[in-house]
């Protein structure tokens, strides 16, 4: 290696220093690849509370062909999720009639369905929401 050391300077000449990358370039795979996620990984998750209680938590996935993927949050299915998952629990422990729901305005929230049920089981005076009469 004494051919690339410039005598007259303690470091490397530039020659040395080319060399030295052609090396690492041989050791290491150039095409090598390393995948990496576009999103970060998310979840949909809802709970209910009360001053009593705390109903939930839920996530909101579908069966995909390699499991249980995150799906987004639509009026069918949060209207599902109110209908079988908050209502029992209250009907259960005897509170429905003195509950006021509360939530805000995102489309699921007030789709058609959603504001059907809602009405249904809280009457207009005991929702907190958009498109609601006491909002």
């Amino acid at each position: 290696m004494k051919h690339f050391v410039d005598r007259r300077s303690p470091f490397p000449s530039p020659r040395f220093c080319q060399y030295s990358k052609l090396l690492n370039m041989t050791i290491e795979n150039p095409f090598q690849m390393q995948s990496l996620p576009l999103h970060s990984q998310k979840v949909t998750a809802w709970c209910g509370f009360t001053a009593a209680f705390i109903v939930g938590s839920f996530f909101l996935e579908e069966i995909g062909p390699s499991g249980p993927v995150t799906c987004t949050v639509n009026g069918t299915r949060y209207e599902s999720l109110l209908r079988n998952q908050l209502i029992p629990p209250l009907q259960q422990r005897e509170r429905v009639d003195s509950t006021i729901c509360m939530q805000d305005g995102a489309a699921p929230h007030i789709a058609t369905p959603v504001k059907q049920m809602l009405n249904l089981h809280f009457g207009n005076v005991r929702i907190i929401s958009r498109h609601f009469a006491t909002a």
